[in-house]
């Protein structure tokens, strides 16, 4: 696939390592505040954008670290190795989704969260926005 103009989004790490592109909009966003998604983010939740992933297009070398949720299914969270921005994460039970973190978007101005998972967990000063969608 050629990067376009008319892709939907694009993104990279922090240190420009990895970057992609996504031609089409996401099928899902949303929120975990899960115990690994606030580890593996060093916040109180992850905000992730939900491809196809025939739909992204990934330049540059990840590392992977995989675990297991509460449900028994497997995650896998992609870094770059070199600045460890989290990039992605792929799931062993809906093998043909990609999340992508939204903090790693070029323009992130049309994410707004569809599902909140674990909100439970979230602690009160992590402000959730009721007019959101």
């Amino acid at each position: 696939m050629t990067l376009e103009k008319n892709n939907f989004a694009s993104g990279q790490c922090l240190c420009g390592n990895v970057k992609y592109t996504v031609i089409s909009p996401p099928v899902r966003m949303g929120q975990c505040h899960c115990d690994d998604c606030r580890k593996s983010t060093g916040t109180e939740h992850s905000s992730n954008a939900f491809f196809k992933k025939d739909d992204v297009v990934i330049e540059g070398e990840t590392n992977n670290f995989s675990s297991n949720t509460d449900t028994g299914s497997k995650i896998t969270r992609y870094f770059c190795p070199k600045c460890g921005s989290r990039l992605f994460g792929t799931s062993n039970v809906v093998t043909n989704v990609i999340s992508v973190s939204a903090g790693t978007l070029d323009d992130s101005s049309w994410f707004k969260p569809e599902a909140i998972v674990y909100n439970k967990r979230k602690p009160k000063w992590d402000f959730i926005d009721k007019n959101r969608g």
